[in-house]
C-alpha cells in the first residue's frame, strides 16, 4: 500500500474525530456537573402545567413535577468512589391529572463528573435521563431504559417516584406524551414540604 491509500483513511479518521465532543462544548451538550446544577446549598426545578397545556395534550398524566436537592452528600462520598458508587440524591415529586400525588428519593449515579441516570434502589421504579441545558432549565428524559433490558426489574414501563421493588406506585408512562419534561430553576422554597399544588 503506497501513500495514496493513507489518504482516504486519515481523512476518514478527521472526519470521525470532527463530529467527536471535546472539552467545554461537550459538558453543555449533554450530562452535567452535579454541583452546577445542585450546589451545595440546595437546588429546586419544577414545573406545573396549566389546564390549557393539558388540554392540548390529552395524553399527559403529569400536572406537576418538582426535582429538589443538595449535591452535599455526593461531595462528601467522591473520596471513597473506589469503594462505593457516590449517588446524588434528590427528592422528585409528581402531581397526577387525575389528583393523585407520588412523591420519592431517587438516587443519581455520577460517572466521570457527570449524572448520567436517576432511579430508585435496583432500578425497581425505573429510570429517567438528565440533562443540564445551555439556558439553565433541566431535562428529564422518560425513555424507559430498564424496561429494555433482559432481565428488567422495573413494575411497569416508565420510572415512578414512589414505587418499591415489593409494592407498586403511579408510573409516568414512556409514550409520546410523557416522555420529555422540561423543567425550570425555582426558588428552593418552592420545592419544601409546605409546598401545595
Amino acid at each position: 500500500m503506497g501513500p495514496r491509500s493513507s489518504v482516504p483513511r486519515l481523512a476518514r479518521l478527521l472526519a470521525v474525530l470532527a463530529v467527536l465532543p471535546f472539552g467545554d462544548a461537550r459538558a453543555e451538550g449533554i450530562g452535567f456537573a452535579a454541583e452546577r446544577a445542585f450546589p451545595a446549598a440546595g437546588a429546586c426545578y419544577g414545573r406545573r402545567y396549566d389546564a390549557d397545556h393539558l388540554a392540548r395534550h390529552p395524553g399527559q398524566v403529569v400536572s406537576s413535577i418538582h426535582l429538589s436537592g443538595s449535591s452535599r452528600s455526593l461531595i462528601e462520598r467522591r473520596p471513597q468512589a473506589d469503594r462505593i458508587d457516590p449517588e446524588l440524591d434528590l427528592t422528585l415529586r409528581i402531581a397526577f391529572a387525575d389528583g393523585g400525588r407520588a412523591e420519592g428519593e431517587i438516587g443519581c449515579a455520577e460517572t466521570g463528573g457527570r449524572i448520567r441516570r436517576c432511579g430508585r434502589g435496583a432500578s425497581c421504579a425505573g429510570s429517567f435521563a438528565v440533562d443540564l441545558l445551555p439556558d439553565g432549565r433541566l431535562r428529564l428524559v422518560n425513555d424507559e431504559a430498564d424496561s429494555r433490558l433482559a432481565q428488567p426489574v422495573v413494575g411497569a414501563p416508565g420510572f415512578s417516584p414512589d414505587a418499591t421493588c415489593r409494592g407498586s406506585g403511579r408510573f409516568v408512562p414512556p409514550d409520546a406524551q410523557n416522555r420529555v419534561f422540561l423543567l425550570t430553576r425555582l426558588p428552593r422554597s418552592a420545592c419544601g414540604p409546605e409546598r401545595r399544588d
